[in-house]
C-alpha cells in the first residue's frame, strides 16, 4: 500500500494533467493501485455514518463497500468497476474538488492514527484481514431494516476503520473494526428477534421512542 503522501501527490498530478487533456477515472485508479481500494472504501463509508436511514442507498452502497472488500481480499492489484465508470472524464474542477476532499480524509487520520502493530496489516494477510473485515461491514450494510436508527452508522463504522486499518498501516484499527461489525450483529440480531416475537408492536416501540423516524 502506497503512503498518503503518494496518494496526494497522484491526485495532484491528475490536477495538472487534466488541464492539458481530459483524464478518465480508470488512468487514475491504475495509478493508485491497490491504495484506491481502500481509499475508496473510506470515502465510501463516510456518507453511511449518518444515524438516519438511508433506505435503498444504504443496500447499494453496501453492496459496493462489499465488492471493495473481496477485492481486497482476493489481493487484486487494482480497483475493478464496471468499464462505464471507468471511462468517466471528470472536468479538472471536479478532479481539484476530489483532491481537496481526499486531502482533507487523510490529513485527518494522518492526525489519529499512526504505524502500529503493522504485522496485522501488512502484505497478503493484511489485505486478507481487512479484506474481510470491509467485506462483512458491507455485508451488514446492505441489509434491508428501513425503520432502524444507526442502522448505517454501526456497520459503516466497523468498514470505516477496516479500511483506514491498511490505508494507514494502523494495526489497532483493527480490533476497532472488530468491534462494530459484533456490535451490529449484535444489534441487528436483537432488532429481528423483537420483530418475530413482537411482530408490529417492535417497530411502533422504535417509533414511539424515536418519533423523527416517522
Amino acid at each position: 500500500m502506497e503512503h498518503r503522501q503518494t496518494l496526494i501527490r497522484v491526485l495532484e498530478d491528475c490536477v495538472e494533467r487534466a488541464e492539458i487533456d481530459e483524464l478518465s477515472l480508470g488512468d487514475v485508479l491504475a495509478s493508485l493501485s491497490t491504495s484506491a481500494l481502500a481509499l475508496s472504501a473510506v470515502l465510501l463509508s463516510l456518507p453511511f455514518l449518518t444515524p438516519v436511514t438511508l433506505g435503498p442507498v444504504s443496500t447499494a452502497g453496501g453492496l459496493v463497500l462489499a465488492s471493495l472488500g473481496w477485492q481486497l481480499y482476493r489481493g487484486q492489484q487494482k480497483l475493478w468497476l464496471p468499464q462505464k465508470i471507468y471511462a468517466i472524464k471528470p472536468s479538472r474542477k471536479v478532479w481539484e474538488r476530489l483532491l481537496g476532499v481526499c486531502q482533507f480524509v487523510i490529513r485527518m487520520l494522518a492526525r489519529l492514527t499512526r504505524e502500529r502493530f503493522v504485522g496485522w496489516v501488512d502484505g497478503r494477510t493484511g489485505e486478507r484481514i481487512c479484506g474481510a473485515l470491509i467485506f462483512a461491514g458491507g455485508l451488514l450494510l446492505a441489509v434491508p431494516v428501513p425503520v432502524l436508527p444507526f442502522n448505517n452508522t454501526v456497520p459503516a463504522l466497523g468498514c470505516l476503520f477496516g479500511a483506514i486499518a491498511i490505508l494507514e498501516r494502523d494495526g489497532l484499527m483493527v480490533p476497532m473494526s472488530v468491534f462494530w461489525l459484533v456490535a451490529s450483529v449484535a444489534y441487528f440480531g436483537a432488532f429481528f428477534y423483537a420483530l418475530f416475537f413482537l411482530g408490529t408492536e417492535a417497530t411502533v416501540w422504535v417509533q414511539q421512542w424515536l418519533p423523527f423516524l416517522k
